[in-house]
């Protein structure tokens, strides 16, 4: 859209320097928000009567009234917070995508092999659990008629020894506490 003043309706009329501006406008001349100024004007910012913004005057109480470092804050972009904006609550939206953030951490660590899914692994430590188990349950069957028949020894007798035998070396290795396990594998480590 052309601009009115130096549209060819009014001829040769150059536009004047807009002496007032909108709370908007104003804020956008110096580099606030308009919810600065409005903090302005309930400290003392001149405003005409229609609600406008004198734009001489406006600066001028900026100037005189506002500290320089607040001012360069808002030019230079967001301020640091200050000690006592971080001791207070934090908003549940800041809650929120505190949480938000996290998560993203997280599942970008396990997308990147960082992390493994506790309920997998659980999983699979189990399943090789319950594999070796059966593999020496098993084994039993397998050992105790040759066994038997290098010593001579009875099959039935032979197969319930070395199954009870077996079965207590697992049940022992099961209670074992998990420090216990950690230091064996240190040692082995040697």
């Amino acid at each position: 859209m052309q601009d009115l003043h130096s549209s060819s309706l009014f001829g040769d009329v150059t536009a004047k320097p807009v002496e007032t501006l909108s709370k908007k406008g104003f804020a956008e001349a110096i580099g606030v928000s308009a919810g600065r100024v409005s903090q302005m004007i309930a400290g003392g910012l001149p405003v005409e009567p229609n609600g406008r913004i004198h734009v001489a005057r406006g600066k001028a109480w900026v100037a005189e009234n506002v500290d320089p470092n607040r001012r360069r804050a808002s030019l230079d972009g967001p301020a640091l917070p200050s000690a006592s904006a971080s001791m207070m609550p934090a908003s549940s939206r800041a809650v929120r995508d505190a949480a938000e953030a996290e998560i993203a951490r997280l599942k970008a660590e396990r997308m990147g092999r960082a992390l493994i899914d506790r309920a997998a692994t659980l999983r699979t430590i189990e399943s090789r659990a319950r594999f070796e188990r059966d593999a020496w349950l098993g084994w039993v069957n397998r050992a105790a008629p040759e066994i038997a028949s290098t010593t001579g020894a009875d099959l039935a007798a032979t197969v319930a020894v070395l199954d009870r035998l077996v079965r207590a070396q697992l049940m022992m290795i099961a209670n074992l506490p998990l420090a216990t396990l950690d230091a064996a594998g240190d040692d082995d480590d040697e």
